[in-house]
């Protein structure tokens, strides 16, 4: 291995053994494995890649994937089961927040003592003491007892006393995503530190926006196999097909160049439209069902498929539905939610005024175009895709529909209330971050006036 490589792992897999009643271990073990009583459970399969010094790399996956085992295996707490991995330099890993702290010790003693255990010279964190209490702000808590903790606040105590330990591997599994936003930007800050300093980091996260701001290449894992492996907005999008249950395995086998669509001469719309590859495949779970979604693309105003937007931008929604019965007049709606599933945009085909046919026939497809301008918040976004139908005269007269009329009038077709997600980064450059605070930028209009001390304030207007 390299001098430049400072993490090598090759083909390393991890096998658990499943009981489902404690005596069948024992009797394993008395019959020497002549029979098994055992599940075997393949948390990994076959993993192999490289690390170079000072690289951030991620790891991402649904849970259950193998992402913590991985990590585990990493830090010396878990066997392979077979393979072999090869780390040129020391590690520390935070994988389980305040596993190594004693209940009875204060966090200024847990702090000393969790540095000698890890082979620091003796005074090493006492040097630092000072500089963890400031970072962590536990306060007067910070010599008190850490079973008087709460979670938080052993996060805190955890992420200040390895942030300032000096390795060349750091191991972090999902620990940013405990405390307050305060808190958290003080550690992405000292992320960056220790980025410029050389620090290989290996990061297992959830938060996307996050992989996209630090990671120079990202790893996807699913049921324990390494499907992907590469720059963070491909790996985003595999783990988008995954986690929406689109699948990477069971794709449906369809050829959209056999789709015979029929011209209704109502509706003459050409709309530009991305190749195949762009798309993700949606699933023929719903066997039976009148109407189902094909596929769906997400990407930029060029038509490039795209997960990761800056404030300002527009994305671009494309949509495929297939029809397995006659149907009236369709309607569409695109909604984008937050991490809290607050709704912030919601927009329907009726009132961007879609020229739309009086009526469709089994076996058609609609196909659908979306564009939305992100004056929004940074985050991840959540975002929804719903079809309905209903007569074309009732249609017609929409806008004159009471609440309880329209619910009696439409028909459910289709619902896919989490169909992706994507992410806005912030705007960038110096000073101020961004068009506006807040979760939307509303249209308004804001003036100024200067009256001169030399004016008679009255006859000023602002």
């Amino acid at each position: 291995m390299s001098d430049d490589i400072i993490l090598q792992v090759k083909n390393l897999s991890k096998c658990f053994k499943i009981y489902t009643n404690p005596w069948h271990r024992a009797r394993e073990w008395f019959n020497f494995n002549q029979h098994s009583f055992h599940q075997p459970f393949r948390a990994l399969q076959d993993i192999s890649f490289e690390v170079r010094r000072g690289e951030f790399l991620g790891i991402i996956g649904q849970n259950g994937s193998g992402k913590s085992t991985l990590l585990k295996i990493l830090a010396g707490i878990l066997e392979p089961t077979t393979g072999n991995y090869e780390l040129n330099g020391n590690v520390l890993s935070l994988l389980e927040l305040g596993v190594d702290f004693n209940p009875y010790l204060s966090g200024r003693a847990n702090a000393v003592r969790s540095g000698e255990l890890w082979g620091f010279p003796v005074g090493y964190v006492k040097m630092r003491i000072d500089q963890i209490a400031e970072f962590s702000e536990l306060g007067e808590f910070f010599d008190r007892p850490v079973g008087l903790y709460s979670t938080g606040m052993q996060m805190r105590l955890a992420f200040s006393l390895y942030a300032f330990m000096e390795c060349d591997v750091l191991l972090l599994d999902e620990v940013l995503a405990v405390g307050d936003i305060f808190f958290r930007q003080k550690c992405y800050a000292r992320l960056e530190k220790l980025i410029a300093k050389k620090t290989t980091i290996i990061f297992v996260t959830h938060e996307m926006d996050a992989l996209c701001q630090y990671c120079s290449r990202v790893i996807l894992l699913d049921k324990g196999r390494d499907v992907c492996q590469g720059e963070p907005i491909e790996a985003i999008r595999m783990f988008q097909e995954i986690k929406s249950g689109w699948g990477l395995y069971n794709l449906p086998n369809t050829n959209p160049q056999h789709h015979s669509y029929r011209d209704d001469s109502s509706v003459n719309n050409e709309i530009f439209w991305p190749d195949d590859g762009v798309f993700t495949q949606a699933s023929f779970s719903d066997n039976g069902a009148s109407t189902r979604l094909v596929k769906f693309a997400v990407c930029d105003r060029h038509g490039q498929p795209c997960t990761t937007f800056t404030q300002a931008e527009e994305v671009c929604f494309y949509c495929e539905f297939f029809l397995n019965e006659d149907i009236g007049t369709p309607l569409t709606t695109v909604y984008i939610s937050n991490k809290f599933n607050v709704i912030i945009h919601g927009k329907s085909s009726y009132q961007h005024r879609t020229r739309v046919p009086s009526q469709m026939h089994r076996g058609d497809y609609l196909r659908l175009y979306q564009r939305v301008r992100l004056d929004i918040a940074p985050g991840e976004y959540v975002f929804g895709i719903h079809l309905v139908t209903m007569h074309s005269d009732d249609y017609g007269r929409l806008a004159e529909l009471t609440p309880d009329e329209w619910n009696r009038k439409y028909k459910k077709l289709c619902r896919s209330e989490k169909a992706g997600f994507f992410i806005v980064m912030p705007l960038g450059g110096e000073g101020l971050k961004g068009p506006h605070w807040g979760i939307c930028d509303l249209p308004g209009e804001c003036q100024m006036q200067v009256i001169s001390n030399k004016q008679d304030r009255s006859k000023g207007k602002i």
